[in-house]
């Protein structure tokens, strides 16, 4: 793909341009989000979405997000944000103050990470913006890919384009990152043109943290920028997802994944947190197992990222894990503009706010005659892990879900499908969204 112009420097600006205009809205006004660091690629990305944002009058967000994990953290952070200003973004600066983990630092960059995107996502969902931009550059990406195939990291693959990690606080806010083709080098080399300066995390050169390792082992490698959309690898999508989304399980056939010649890694990974609700990723050496499973004939059954799998010869049953503790409660308080999400799958939406939503399992004993009827009818796979609303008054109900009249006007709208859709690539651009 060629875009124009010979000079490196010219090159980065023009491809980072075509990335942006590629998945954002030309005539959206919304604000765009920035996680800006102070680091050399998350300043890069910066002034190129500045540039972007300022020829069609989009406002951008700069937010920074103190983790506290360096005595400097707090100067770094006010650098941010002064420098954000000077730029031309609005600077919104933000503080890791809960979960944090005690201890050693081995579950510390997993934790910050999450923080990261939690935080991140929910400033930017608070001020309007839809999309946050990332500065992950080719360099992560190959950081990443050794990670995951060296230390058998849960990371992901890096993409240009996707939703949010975290949930289920990240729903609705998607990732672009619009310089995934571009070398650390050459975003250095814009900013010694513009004349600015960046933070270097000493951090980034401590052994104890799997980036770093990566990063001191691909040291030595000379990796060239390609002016290709990094999203080559390709994600399987079934020809049936089953006829339980509604309630909360995805039914596959099972010879039709036996012919899936490449992502079925991927699309299981999807699949797994979307049913579950949860948001941490199967281990990438876990995620092997099953999928060699799957392709073969033996019927099994196997937990994963909080999803039951159940395979037999013909079908493959995808439910949550119902777990000896039992599901979570929800209190139906007041939630602001976004309604309230049960166990991450799903949003409990009507009637007035009170009660609380717990998982049926234990207490199906307390519905109604009609509510049992209900249940008789549906899978056992399913039942267990289904909510019931407790009202204020004591009694126990089966919320209605999709395609079914509103009992006590409450509704719960399974969050399956939009979730499973958004991560396997079948939303690509600010257009699509609402």
């Amino acid at each position: 793909m060629y875009l124009g112009g010979s000079d490196p420097i010219h090159l980065v600006q023009s491809q980072a341009e075509h990335l942006l205009a590629q998945h954002l809205d030309g005539d959206r006004q919304t604000p765009l989000a920035v996680a800006f660091s102070g680091g050399s690629d998350s300043l890069a990305t910066l002034l190129l979405t500045l540039d972007f944002a300022a020829k069609r009058g989009r406002k951008v967000l700069a937010l920074t997000l103190d983790h506290g994990l360096q005595t400097a953290s707090r100067e770094w952070t006010q650098h941010c944000a002064t420098l954000a200003a000077r730029l031309g973004a609005e600077p919104v600066s933000l503080v890791w103050e809960k979960d944090r983990p005690s201890g050693d630092a081995r579950g510390l960059p997993a934790a910050a990470r999450a923080a990261r995107h939690r935080l991140l996502a929910t400033a930017a969902k608070a001020r309007g913006a839809k999309v946050l931009i990332l500065g992950h550059t080719q360099d992560d990406r190959y950081e990443s890919d050794w990670m995951r195939q060296t230390e058998g990291s849960n990371l992901g693959q890096l993409k240009v384009w996707g939703p949010s990690p975290v949930w289920p606080e990240g729903r609705g806010i998607f990732l672009l990152r619009p310089v995934l083709g571009q070398s650390r080098e050459g975003l250095r080399a814009l900013l010694i043109d513009k004349g600015l300066d960046w933070i270097e995390d000493p951090a980034n050169q401590d052994p104890r943290f799997g980036r770093s390792r990566a990063r001191l082992a691909l040291a030595n490698l000379k990796a060239t920028a390609s002016a290709e959309t990094p999203d080559s690898e390709p994600i399987y999508w079934p020809k049936g997802l089953g006829s339980w989304a509604a309630h909360g399980a995805l039914v596959l056939d099972r010879a039709d994944l036996r012919l899936a010649s490449k992502g079925l890694e991927s699309f299981m990974a999807r699949a797994l947190l979307s049913v579950s609700g949860q948001d941490t990723a199967p281990r990438y050496r876990a995620l092997q197992r099953l999928t060699t499973a799957l392709r073969g004939n033996t019927a099994f059954t196997a937990t994963l990222s909080g999803a039951q799998v159940r395979a037999s010869s013909d079908q493959v049953w995808i439910v949550r894990e119902a777990g000896r503790k039992g599901l979570a409660s929800l209190d139906l308080m007041p939630m602001g503009s976004w309604p309230p999400v049960w166990d991450g799958r799903f949003q409990m939406e009507g009637g007035a706010e009170g009660g609380r939503v717990i998982g049926l399992r234990g207490h199906a004993k307390r519905v109604c005659p009609s509510d049992r009827k209900r249940l008789a009818d549906l899978p056992a796979a399913l039942r267990s892990t289904l909510p019931l609303v407790v009202q204020s008054d004591g009694t126990v109900r089966l919320p209605a879900f999709r395609g079914e009249p509103p009992m006590l006007n409450k509704v719960a709208v399974s969050l399956i499908l939009p979730r499973l859709e958004a991560a396997c690539g079948r939303i690509n651009s600010e257009r699509a969204l609402g």
